[in-house]
């Protein structure tokens, strides 16, 4: 039986940091769509569904952490309980607790190496199949 490929999002300014996130990502088994900024990203949610999201923080127009509480303040479950894991440059403890609390699932600081990202995300997919399996 074939797995059906994770959807993910990755939503940054940057278009560096889209191109080497969706490259090192793109070996692994994953369908990657990019936006460029918080607008474009809830934009693109309403018409894809995704299983996770690399959401930066820091942002022209609505900052990662908007985008951050839409998303959890949805009405729309499949938004509401996606994986978010932001990926950002703002690295005190503040940041990253500020992050958690609003509902992020982890946090992954820039800059980053291509083993951190790919095993932060296999965890929170690991994580989620876990808490599935105990239900």
């Amino acid at each position: 039986m074939d797995q059906v490929k994770k959807q993910i999002l990755v939503v940054d300014d940057n278009q560096d940091i889209r191109k080497l996130v969706v490259q090192m990502l793109g070996i692994e088994d994953y369908d990657i769509l990019t936006a460029i900024n918080g607008d474009e990203a809830l934009e693109i949610m309403k018409s894809h569904r995704f299983d996770l999201i690399l959401l930066d923080i820091m942002m022209p127009g609505k900052s990662g952490m908007e985008v951050l509480t839409e998303i959890r303040s949805s009405k729309d479950s499949k938004i509401k309980d996606l994986l978010v894991v932001m990926l950002t440059a703002k690295s005190s403890m503040e940041d990253i607790e500020a992050a958690l609390s609003a509902g992020a699932t982890s946090y992954i600081i820039k800059p980053f190496r291509s083993k951190t990202i790919k095993q932060k995300i296999w965890n929170v997919f690991e994580a989620q199949k876990n808490e599935a399996e105990d239900e």
